[in-house]
């Protein structure tokens, strides 16, 4: 299996049919975190965990302004 990349098109929920780097962070990571994902989902997201951790410290500093 190739792995994912951020083009790549999200094949289910509320995103489905949006290129991954086109999903909020906090989604990722919510899936990640609560369902049971294939494989290459799951190794996608792990590899970019961090900076969709940073990227939603950002967001939620820029609410508090």
């Amino acid at each position: 299996m190739t792995p994912l990349t951020d083009q790549s098109i999200m094949s289910f929920g509320k995103y489905k049919g949006h290129k991954l780097a086109n999903i909020p962070a906090d989604y990722l990571i919510f899936i990640y975190n609560e369902y049971d994902l294939k494989p290459y989902l799951k190794q996608y997201i792990k590899d970019n965990l961090q900076g969709l951790q940073q990227e939603v410290k950002l967001a939620k500093s820029e609410k508090k302004r």
